[in-house]
């Protein structure tokens, strides 16, 4: 668990540290304006949701959790994501965009992790 959360940490530094070479770089024409706020609400999420599945003991119970946790991400990030809209309504293709993108890659982060925990767990 420790180290999702540590390759969590890694991640979401590089991908910031990404966003500001590609600005300084002209890569993009702006940093988006909820950079911080959802570098801060994708990890919190992201981990708080990974240990509740990572601590589930029987598959039924996890696969009620996965499905309970995968609804209230969609309510949860799509509120998020039409705040950030109606905030930054000029911005807001960067910071949807950004957000997609932590998005993607935490998610894969939290399924490659949790799927070694499922297949280590059936072969003893």
């Amino acid at each position: 668990m420790i180290r999702f959360v540590v390759l969590l940490l890694i991640s979401a530094i590089f991908l910031g540290g990404l966003t500001v070479v590609a600005f300084n770089q002209h890569w993009i024409d702006k940093i988006p304006s909820f950079f911080y706020p959802t570098l801060i609400f994708l990890v919190f999420a992201t981990s708080t949701i990974f240990v509740y599945l990572y601590k589930a003991k029987s598959p039924d119970y996890f696969v009620q959790l996965y499905l309970l946790t995968m609804a209230l991400k969609f309510l949860a990030y799509g509120a998020y994501n039409v705040l950030m809209i109606l905030e930054d309504k000029d911005g807001a293709s960067y910071n949807v965009a950004f957000f997609m993108v932590l998005y993607i890659v935490f998610t894969g982060l939290e399924i490659t992790f949790l799927f070694r925990k499922i297949t280590d767990s059936r072969h003893p």
